[in-house]
């Protein structure tokens, strides 16, 4: 891929296909095109495994996965201090608690030993994330998943087409949940796919995602009950608790025809990477996120850490503005830091009757929880890789080096 030269256009031209035909169709409460069913198969089969459940976003995904392995009131369950915050969220929307765990201080994914560290009873499920594209460390944190009779849910909204030892990320875990929100790779506005291979663990959470209609099925593009059944007066049609988090045909036609190129779209993202990598070689403050041995980058972003105490992050920001940049963003605040934390522990501590499943269970979340991923947090960089024209990333990339070359 060195040197390639291409544009491509920002909607997959079959898009516009699939679309229309769903839109000749119609809209119907039971029957469909099939688009629904045809991204569910393919998108399961594309990342290694059997079943896929659609869903409106990807935080929606996560939440369907937790309520899918039974973690509810209480439990807790381990997330990385590097997250997009939807990742604690969905383990508060099960009125579990989220353990939040610090990072390798190279690859800034979730630390083995820290998840193993953190292990209790209580324990429920892991959710590693593949941030930033770069997948986790994830063959022990199998084992100590087996070990302790743990669900591990991959999020993997940052990484598409992303490998870890010769596997795509995605198909190592027991469910693997994806986003297709308006910055991934694959999107369609906004939107999610959920997929596993457990064939009970799919049918519940396609009920966890369909209001708990008992006569789901795990068959793609199952998302209504079939009108014979559901015009009997005596019909009990829902088992168990679920929302309405389906994924709307229309959307599900998009994201059908952006898969069915999702090479072309990572293959621009890992140029754009290796353009800003080309340059900051020249530059031993900036170090880039590490990609292991055996590890491939999705790069949804390309991320990198200022090293010299001397320069300030705004200033860098705002001379690659200067000079014709299109900027680049901060990490996200360490999950456990953010402000929702601090005032759901006042809230507990001020009324513990009414938060019984938290109470006297609550970590208190507070700075020094992960003093590795606190210290590296306010020195990232994060420069956007989604180019859909190889030109655009190179000259990006040259006012890069300009603006480094002005710090150096």
């Amino acid at each position: 891929m060195t040197g390639l030269r291409k544009s491509i256009p920002r909607v997959a031209p079959k898009a516009y296909e699939y679309v229309k035909s769903v839109l000749d169709f119609g809209f119907h409460n039971a029957h469909s095109v099939g688009m629904t069913g045809r991204l569910e198969r393919q998108f399961a089969q594309r990342f290694g495994h059997t079943f896929g459940i659609a869903h409106c976003n990807g935080t929606a995904t996560m939440q369907s996965a937790l309520l899918a392995a039974g973690v509810g009131a209480g439990d807790e369950v381990i997330v990385p201090a590097f997250t997009v915050f939807s990742t604690p969220a969905v383990v508060l929307q099960c009125n579990a608690v989220p353990i939040v765990v610090d990072v390798d201080p190279d690859t800034w994914t979730m630390s083995v030993d820290e998840v193993r560290r953190h292990i209790t009873p209580r324990t429920r499920a892991i959710i590693p994330v593949s941030i930033c594209g770069l997948p986790p460390d994830l063959d022990p944190l199998m084992q100590l998943a087996k070990e302790h009779s743990l669900v591990v849910i991959e999020d993997n909204a940052q990484c598409v087409l992303g490998k870890y030892h010769g596997r795509i990320a995605g198909s190592i875990g027991h469910f693997a949940s994806f986003s297709f929100q308006a910055s991934k790779t694959i999107t369609c506005g906004d939107g999610g796919i959920l997929i596993c291979t457990d064939e009970d663990l799919a049918l519940a959470a396609r009920k966890a995602a369909t209001l708990g209609f008992k006569d789901l099925t795990v068959k793609p593009g199952n998302t209504a009950v079939s009108e014979q059944l559901r015009c009997q007066p005596d019909y009990q049609r829902h088992d168990r608790l679920g929302w309405n988090q389906r994924l709307p045909e229309i959307a599900c036609a998009v994201a059908l025809a952006e898969l069915e190129r999702v090479e072309e779209l990572a293959e621009m993202r890992s140029y754009s990477a290796r353009a800003w990598h080309r340059v900051v070689q020249d530059f031993s403050w900036l170090v880039p996120q590490k990609t292991p041995d055996g590890y491939e980058n999705a790069y949804w972003t390309w991320a990198a850490r200022i090293t010299r105490d001397d320069i300030v992050w705004a200033d860098l920001l705002s001379t690659f503005i200067e000079l014709g940049g299109d900027g680049f963003y901060g990490s996200y605040q360490p999950a456990h830091l953010e402000p929702v934390f601090a005032n759901l522990n006042a809230a507990v501590d001020a009324a513990p009757d009414r938060y019984p499943h938290f109470a006297g269970r609550l970590p208190r979340y507070a700075r020094g929880m992960c003093p590795v991923w606190e210290k590296i947090q306010p020195r990232i960089l994060m420069l956007k890789t989604n180019y859909f024209d190889t030109d655009d990333a190179d000259r990006q990339a040259e006012i890069l080096a300009k603006t480094l070359k002005r710090f150096n």
